[in-house]
C-alpha cells in the first residue's frame, strides 16, 4: 500500500470518528439521548457554553481533516489534531464517557498519521538539495509538540469548558490576591491558547516561544513558586516544573519549529519576507518533508 493510500485511509477513519462524536454531541444538545452519561453531567454541559464549544471544535477538526490536501499530510495532522484535543478535554471535564472514548481512539489514529509521515520521511530521499528528515529533527519536533500542546488542558478549562472548571481557576487566582480574577483567568486562557498554537503547532515559533516563556515566568512569580523551594512536589509547588517547561520551550528560539510545524509548511510553499522568517526561526535549514502531489 502506498504512502498516500495509508494517509487517506487514516484520514477517513479519523473523520468518521470525529463525525460520530459530533453527531453524539448534537444529539446531547438537542436532548435526544445522553449516551450513557449521567443526568448531572448532561445537565451541567447543556446549561453552559461548553456544549457549544464541544460542537464547534469537533466541527473544526472534521473540516480540517477532510479539507486539507492529501499531499500535505502535516496539515491534516496539525490542524485536525488541535481542535480534537480541545474537544477531548471538554468531554473529559464534562464526564461525557462515549465522546471521551471516541476522541481517545481518534487521537490514536492521529498518532498513526504522525508515525506514517515520520517513517516515510526517514525512508524517502529528498527530491531537492534540502536535507531529508532526520532522527534529530523528529526528536525535537516530538518535544516541541508535547510541551506546546500541554497547554491545551490549561486554556480549555479557562475558556471552553464552562463555568464550573473556570470557577476553580478563578478561586485559585483569588487565593493569590489577584485583582479582577475572572478577567485575569480569561486573559491567561487567551495567552495559553495562542501559545499552544505558536509552540505546539509551530506558527511563528521563535516569537511564540519567547512570549510563552515570559508568560510562564510571570505566572511562576505570581504563584509565589520561586519562594517555595525547588522541588515541584513540595507543598504549594516549587519552581522546578515551570522552569523546566520554560527552558524546553526557550530552546526552540534558536532553530524554530522546523519539522512538523506550520512554519515549515508555509515557508516551503510561500516566499516570505525576511522579518517574517525571523519570527519563525531558521526556515532556511528546515528538514525537508515536502510531499509531492500524488499522481
Amino acid at each position: 500500500m502506498s504512502f498516500y493510500s495509508i494517509i487517506g485511509l487514516l484520514r477517513i477513519s479519523a473523520a468518521l470518528l470525529t463525525l460520530i462524536a459530533l453527531c453524539i454531541s448534537i444529539s446531547i444538545f438537542l436532548g435526544i439521548s445522553n449516551f450513557g452519561s449521567s443526568d448531572v453531567a448532561i445537565s451541567t454541559i447543556t446549561n453552559s457554553s461548553a456544549i457549544y464549544f464541544l460542537i464547534l471544535f469537533l466541527l473544526l477538526s472534521l473540516a480540517f481533516i477532510s479539507l486539507m490536501p492529501l499531499h500535505i499530510p502535516r496539515l491534516i495532522f496539525l490542524l485536525g489534531l488541535f481542535p480534537l484535543l480541545i474537544s477531548w478535554r471538554i468531554a473529559a471535564l464534562s464526564e461525557l464517557t462515549i465522546i471521551n472514548l471516541i476522541c481517545t481512539v481518534a487521537f490514536i489514529i492521529f498518532l498513526s498519521i504522525f508515525i506514517t509521515i515520520l517513517i516515510h520521511g526517514l525512508r524517502t530521499p529528498s527530491p531537492t538539495n534540502r536535507p531529508q528528515t532526520t532522527y534529530g529533527s523528529v526528536q525535537l519536533a516530538f518535544i516541541r509538540l508535547y510541551v506546546g500542546l500541554d497547554l491545551v488542558p490549561h486554556f480549555t478549562e479557562k475558556l471552553f469548558a464552562g463555568a464550573g472548571p473556570r470557577s476553580d481557576d478563578i478561586q485559585a487566582f483569588q487565593a493569590l490576591g489577584v485583582s479582577d480574577p475572572a478577567e485575569f483567568v480569561i486573559l491567561a486562557g487567551i495567552i495559553e491558547f495562542c501559545a499552544a498554537i505558536g509552540v505546539g503547532l509551530g506558527l511563528f515559533t521563535r516569537l511564540a516561544c519567547i512570549s510563552t516563556v515570559i508568560y510562564l515566568m510571570v505566572a511562576t512569580v505570581m504563584g509565589h513558586h520561586f519562594t517555595l523551594g525547588f522541588i515541584w512536589a513540595s507543598t504549594g509547588g516549587g519552581w522546578e516544573y515551570p522552569v523546566l517547561w520554560s527552558v524546553l520551550i526557550l530552546s526552540f528560539v534558536f532553530g524554530g519549529g522546523r519539522w512538523m510545524s506550520l512554519d515549515e509548511v508555509i515557508s516551503e510553499h510561500i516566499r516570505l519576507p525576511k522579518w517574517v522568517e525571523v519570527m519563525m526561526g531558521d526556515t532556511s535549514s528546515h528538514c525537508h518533508t515536502r510531499m509531492m502531489k500524488p499522481k
